[in-house]
């Protein structure tokens, strides 16, 4: 029996329950004028980043059938952004509890067991989940005040949510 290769970003993805409807907030299909994201894969890309970065992450939500997929081709297309994002997450999340060097093997190298892979892809994931719900919560569900220089709401949510990074002044 041959050995199958654990590799990452090789199929499709599918945001389930309450990520699902979220994911279909902000990014609706063929309505560039009302969507955050012109694909549902550059919300893919985005999510994992700020989840991390605000250190967010978010169990799998199964509590209806509400799914959003991601295709396969869309997946493979940017499978370099996406490696390039789980070993950055894979090298920075363990630097309190390895040294450097475990830290950049852990990240550029293939893991050695299907637990470790499904550990490793489960935290990706995770962090996926944490940053839809962040940037619903900060594009959808955020309402502006009054005193913003941006009246429009959809602009005047991307700005706070540049400021929040430290983007804008």
């Amino acid at each position: 029996m041959l050995e199958q290769k654990m590799e990452y970003f090789r199929k499709e993805f599918q945001f389930t329950g309450k990520h699902a409807r979220m994911a279909g907030e902000l990014w609706i299909q063929n309505d560039n004028r009302n969507s955050y994201f012109r694909r549902l894969i550059d919300l893919y890309i985005l999510a994992p980043i700020i989840g991390f970065r605000l250190n967010r992450k978010a169990e799998a939500d199964h509590s209806d059938g509400d799914t959003k997929s991601i295709f396969p081709e869309q997946i493979l297309k940017e499978r370099d952004k996406l490696e390039f994002i789980m070993q950055m997450i894979l090298m920075l999340e363990y630097t309190d509890t390895k040294d450097y060097k475990s830290c950049v093997n852990l990240a550029f190298r293939e893991p050695e067991t299907i637990e470790e892979f499904q550990q490793y892809y489960k935290l990706f994931h995770d962090y996926v989940r944490g940053g839809v719900e962040e940037l619903y919560e900060r594009l959808v569900i955020r309402k502006p005040e009054l005193d913003e220089k941006y009246k429009e709401e959809k602009s005047a949510n991307i700005v706070a949510i540049l400021e929040r990074f430290g983007e804008m002044e």
